[in-house]
């Protein structure tokens, strides 16, 4: 990663990743919460299929919704969030509950997450949301942190009509991503895609794209 690169991802990190605090709590967090079940349940598990998985990282786990989802399999969920109003109520949610543990992160890395020692990484409901940029480090940081035959269930946008726009002036606050650059971004990161699915958010046909990433055995 050049310093070029890392430092312009930061400067969008700054920009965009502390929208997600207190000021959206009560009209993004609590709804979504309460959309979660069936999100898990008609969505994300029907995808994930029979994976199995130990150690699991949330990756911007907001408010820890998907986490509670993850440590019905996992024996550990590690929550990874940039936002410290966030982190707050992710102490707060775990706390006493020994399955969980919270890293506050950079924005664009995994800093925190050993090495090779990841079963599955989830990001559902907020990578939608990142520049194109920042996937692409994550997605080297996500070769870095599975172990070999692990598991990556990302969730993206599939929307390209603003490119270079903001993003929040985009349906649903989507993005500039497609389908074929997340893939494209995931193999040269050394991933093997396994399942990529154009899907629909919010009455909007195939708005975003979930793919399922595997680093090789």
């Amino acid at each position: 990663m050049t310093k070029e690169l890392r430092s312009s991802a930061l400067e969008i990190v700054v920009a965009e990743g502390f929208l997600w605090g207190n000021d959206v709590a009560i009209s993004y967090f609590d709804a979504a919460e309460r959309d979660m079940a069936h999100h898990w349940e008609e969505v994300i598990a029907p995808f994930l299929g029979d994976i199995r998985y130990h150690v699991a990282v949330d990756l911007a786990s907001g408010r820890g919704r998907n986490a509670e989802f993850l440590a019905r399999e996992a024996e550990q969920v590690i929550c990874v969030e940039l936002n410290p109003d966030n982190i707050s109520a992710l102490r707060q949610r775990f706390r006493g509950r020994d399955a969980f543990t919270i890293v506050q992160n950079d924005g664009v890395s995994l800093g925190g997450v050993s090495s090779g020692g990841v079963d599955l990484v989830y990001c559902y409901d907020a990578m939608v949301h990142f520049d194109l940029e920042i996937i692409q480090m994550y997605l080297r940081e996500i070769m870095r942190v599975l172990v070999p035959g692990g598991h990556a269930f990302l969730h993206c946008s599939n929307y390209t009509q603003n490119p270079g726009g903001d993003f929040r002036a985009n349906p649903h606050w989507r993005n500039f991503c497609s389908a074929e650059m997340l893939s494209h971004l995931a193999q040269r990161a050394g991933l093997r895609v396994l399942k990529l699915d154009r899907t629909p958010w919010g009455g909007i046909a195939a708005l975003d794209c979930m793919v399922l990433l595997q680093r090789p055995a």
